[in-house]
């Protein structure tokens, strides 16, 4: 675990093959990209059910894109919209915090959060796929752990914040507005358009990919004097 702590991650020729692998799994292989982010999408989802005291049952994957999260309470509320946003925003959000985690030396403290998401995530899983692919997931995470090489182990972490951070955008982008989807229970909710959400997490889920990719590849997330509290500015 040491070897994993205080790594020199950011510019790293592995932080470029890992960000070109996630691209051509998110972009070519849809299902086993979108499953890692579709874990998360419904993580936030319980995450925030929880939150805002409404609770959930479980959750079930019909594909990698395609997954539900049973919520109580009602369809309606503040709450439930809360928890219908947090979605389309947790891989992203997840992706830019993992980002500034990897590159702050500590790829041992992604895979260890990653495990943690995985387990969590097995555990309220109702059905075959969505039983399997988060034992999957977490069985290539903990092997990877005991017997992978630093560099293979720096790999996967670097691999699974690309995937967060590039499926996110995917995933935002690719969404469909038809009804049933979180972007008609939002708008039936909130009376906002189905359009507005789904560029809302288009939108925030670039600015996390920008900002990530550049923790990971340059060091910070902003240039000189873009973040409105950049004392250099």
């Amino acid at each position: 675990m040491d070897e994993l702590i205080d790594v020199s991650i950011v510019g790293q020729p592995v932080v470029y093959g890992a960000a070109f692998i996630a691209l051509l799994l998110v972009v070519f292989t849809r299902d086993w990209a979108g499953s890692w982010v579709t874990v998360v999408h419904e993580g936030g989802h319980m995450v925030m059910s929880v939150l805002t005291f409404r609770g959930f049952s479980s959750w079930s994957m019909d594909d990698g894109d395609n997954a539900g999260t049973m919520v109580g309470g009602r369809s309606a509320g503040v709450g439930y919209a809360i928890t219908v946003v947090a979605g389309y925003l947790s891989a992203p959000l997840v992706g830019l915090g993992l980002a500034a985690v990897l590159a702050s030396g500590n790829p041992w403290g992604v895979l260890a959060i990653s495990l943690l998401v995985l387990v969590l995530a097995f555990l309220y899983a109702k059905g075959g796929l969505a039983n399997v692919v988060t034992a999957v997931l977490a069985i290539g995470v903990v092997y990877a752990l005991w017997r992978g090489s630093t560099t293979v182990q720096v790999a996967l972490a670097a691999g699974a914040v690309w995937v967060l951070l590039l499926g996110g955008v995917r995933a935002a982008w690719v969404m469909s507005l038809a009804d049933g989807t979180d972007a008609a229970r939002l708008m039936r909710v909130t009376l906002v358009p189905r359009s507005v959400w789904k560029l809302f997490w288009i939108s925030v889920s670039v600015v996390c990919l920008y900002a990530g990719g550049r923790l990971l590849l340059v060091g910070d997330a902003w240039p000189d004097g873009v973040w409105p509290f950049d004392e250099r500015a």
